[in-house]
């Protein structure tokens, strides 16, 4: 483009003068959050990519009006004080000449220039790993020039998050580049805002790898910062004692509580400098495959999740990969050490699950925004990112069917992410999603959205509540520690993190049910009566009072609880093993050698006959064992694989049963019986990836064959066909139908 079409291309936006300013908002009503879009309901999806100068029109084409682009400020921030924002002028004008009825939703990226960094060399991250010369001051790698976009990935050289000057110089600058727009005709087509920054825009902190931050502003808000070698304790247990690492548990404490309470700020600047007329959100609050988590930066989301600045929360679904021998990473399947086959993530046929609680997201009053990062036949170089079967024509429909079905069946919102041009050699020359077969899938599935939304329940339905406890990775034992992973599909990641918390994730999914995935801290009383069956996944790391509100929640219910590994034993300031027998209604005895955290397990019931092991080979420590008092009737389901003690028990407790399981992940098929016992409604005859609100429900088939899918009302296949309560299928691997109320 030449320099004199280049600036004429701003009299594009002398046409949306008289346009009034646009209002978005996200409302709680009906079951969930829902989007307006000046005063309209609208089904909430997005378009991004890395480069949507290229890829906008076909979009628009599938159906998509609400562009995402992303955009780096740096570029905009001259000098202390100065600012150009031109060039953006320039590309908002550029995105509307190609969709010309578009609203843009910018991804705001907050990186400090390097004028600024050279500026300040106190007030950089200072990692305490020595940093390899080539992973420092890496050139800056634009992904679209015209709207700044660097993306930033590990390079440690950036503003200390705790940066006092960074905060209120960018802060400053956020609130003049916001006062730019708001006095531009461009008011009347931003729609909100992404507020976005450090590791690949997904607030991870920079240099996790290498274990920041060391640096002076961070020592003043989180105090002295412990050695690597305390951070790490190699060859330590799976638990920290809070008696000798309280200092390394209140240093992540406050370095994780600063990163959510500097997201909420810069999210409260958007709010006031619209009037709160638009939306804001962020990337925040992931649980599950959160890599170096300890160094990561989400374990203290309180000041993000309860910002009432703050109106959702995005994250990319599943990434785990394939650790199943002679298969490529990206087939995404998972087994235990025992051979148990836990299920599959992305690709034909896996959950495409959430990697946020997004139970926690709606109770927050949070609008979920799912990424649909997944690649196609179009790029099968970036088949990492589609999965097994995404190199096919039939196999991307399935899996776009499966993740755009996901959000229609489940009330959350969604975006395709497309990141083709991000680097080379990519071969496509224009979007993932960018061939008629897509095209026509994608708004086929945006207009059923569109037209059934507004009309739809999107309560939640489920029996089943997983539920997690993020500061319990503050006491637990650090990813590096684990390394090296071979052979896992992963390279970093903490035994917790992987095995119990997302493999076991893979069987969770696809009970063949429902399940609500909920932070600890957001139960309520109403769950008494809701749940049948509550997986208490990670809940480690527990107060007292913490204690005794979950026996208030669970006294009585009759329901099902299952406690894994070491509920409630890390306590404040010491162990509390009492913590753990009063929520679990056992008595335990710790058993400090290391041993294979695997269950040789022994049940026998009905249709279940299930003689075989589950779990990990790897040798940990603490295990715990249950042991029976004289008298008391305890149900022994399973020992530890090297010896006889009890590690896998059920018993009736305070009007509840209570099943404790030593270790994770548990298999499918002990989870549908744990389920059914519980009296938990099996949707499907199979053990299938279920997703379902009040009035709509999807169903991805395992395997292939004939099952019953059986609902709790009559819904009608979107394809046509009578309402019913039971429908019997016959369906492929990775088959996806959609259902709702009619």
């Amino acid at each position: 483009m030449t320099a004199a079409i280049d600036e004429s291309i701003l009299t594009r936006l002398d046409l949306l003068r008289g346009e009034p300013p646009c209002r978005s908002e996200i409302r709680i009503e009906r079951g969930g959050a829902r989007l307006f879009l000046n005063g309209k309901e609208e089904f909430p999806f997005f378009a991004v990519s890395s480069s949507p100068l290229r890829t906008a029109k076909s979009y628009r084409e599938a159906g998509i009006r609400f562009l995402h682009p992303l955009i780096g400020l740096e570029d905009g921030w001259t000098g202390p004080g100065k600012y150009d924002w031109t060039q953006y002028d320039k590309y908002f004008a550029k995105l509307l000449e190609i969709v010309p009825d578009a609203f843009l939703f910018p991804r705001i990226h907050l990186y400090a220039p390097v004028w600024w960094k050279e500026s300040h060399p106190q007030e950089l991250i200072k990692c305490g790993l020595p940093v390899p010369p080539e992973e420092y001051k890496v050139p800056p790698q634009y992904v679209d020039r015209d709207s700044g976009l660097n993306w930033a990935l590990n390079d440690p050289y950036g503003a200390s998050f705790a940066s006092e000057i960074w905060k209120k110089e960018t802060a400053d600058m956020l609130r003049h580049f916001l006062r730019h727009l708001e006095s531009s005709p461009l008011k009347s087509r931003m729609m909100g805002y992404h507020v976005s920054g450090m590791h690949t825009g997904e607030w991870h902190y920079l240099g996790c790898r290498w274990f920041p931050d060391y640096s002076l502003p961070m020592q003043k808000v989180a105090g002295p910062v412990p050695s690597v070698e305390r951070r790490v304790d190699k060859d330590g247990p799976l638990l920290r004692n809070p008696e000798t690492d309280a200092d390394v548990i209140q240093f992540l404490t406050k370095y994780h509580a600063n990163t959510a309470e500097t997201v909420a700020g810069f999210a409260r600047i958007i709010k006031e400098e619209t009037g709160r007329r638009v939306m804001c959100g962020t990337f925040f609050c992931y649980v599950l495959e959160n890599v170096m988590i300890q160094e990561a930066g989400h374990l203290v989301p309180d000041a993000v999740l309860h910002s009432p600045d703050i109106d959702f929360i995005a994250t990319p679904y599943t990434y785990q990969r394939s650790n199943v021998p002679g298969n490529q990473r990206w087939d995404s399947d998972v087994i235990d050490d025992a051979g148990n086959w836990l299920g599959r993530a992305r690709g034909v046929g896996g959950d495409g699950a959430y990697r946020v609680l997004s139970e926690s997201m709606r109770r927050n009053n949070k609008m979920f925004i799912s990424e649909i990062d997944c690649s196609t036949y179009v790029e099968p170089y970036r088949r990492s990112e589609g999965g097994s079967g995404s190199d096919t024509v039939d196999g991307t429909l399935k899996i776009l069917r499966r993740d755009i079905g996901q959000v229609f069946a489940t009330g959350h919102a969604g975006w395709l992410f497309d990141f083709g041009h991000l680097d080379p050699p990519f071969k496509a020359d224009k979007s993932w999603y960018d061939d008629p077969p897509m095209i026509r899938e994608i708004r086929s599935l945006l207009s059923l959205g569109e037209q059934q939304r507004p009309k739809l329940d999107i309560s939640p339905i489920s029996e089943i509540a997983a539920v997690y406890e993020p500061k319990s990775w503050l006491a637990t034992k650090n990813w590096k520690a684990e390394e090296p992973w071979e052979h896992h599909g992963i390279v970093i990641s903490d035994f917790i993190g992987h095995w119990m918390v997302n493999s076991q994730a893979r069987t969770i999914n696809r009970i063949g049910a429902p399940a609500d995935f909920v932070h600890r801290f957001d139960l309520v009383p109403d769950d008494r009566s809701r749940f049948k069956l509550f997986l208490m996944v990670n809940t480690f790391f527990l107060r007292g009072d913490e204690v005794q509100g979950l026996r208030k929640i669970f006294k009585g219910t009759g329901a099902t609880v299952v406690w894994f590994y070491a509920p409630g034993y890390i306590g404040q300031h010491k162990f509390e093993p009492s913590q753990m027998e009063e929520l679990t209604g056992f008595k335990f005895k710790r058993m400090d050698a290391p041993g294979p955290m695997m269950i040789r397990c022994k049940v026998e019931e009905n249709e279940l006959k299930y003689f075989r092991e589950f779990g990990v080979q790897k040798p940990h420590y603490p295990r715990f064992a249950v042991v029976p008092r004289e008298g008391e009737a305890v149900r022994v389901h399973g020992t530890w694989s090297d010896n006889e003690d009890i590690a896998f028990a059920s018993r009736e407790y305070d009007g509840f049963t209570s099943i404790y399981v030593g270790t994770g992940p548990m298999p499918v098929e002990l989870l549908r019986w744990i389920a059914g016992r519980a009296g938990v409604k099996l949707w499907s005859s199979k053990p299938d990836n279920v997703r379902a609100t009040k009035d709509a429900a999807m169903l991805v088939a395992a395997d292939e064959g004939e099952r019953v899918f059986r609902l709790p009302h009559p819904m009608a296949s979107v394809e046509g066909g009578a309402a019913a309560i039971e429908h019997r299928l016959s369906m492929q691997f990775g088959e996806v139908k959609l259902f709702m109320k009619a």
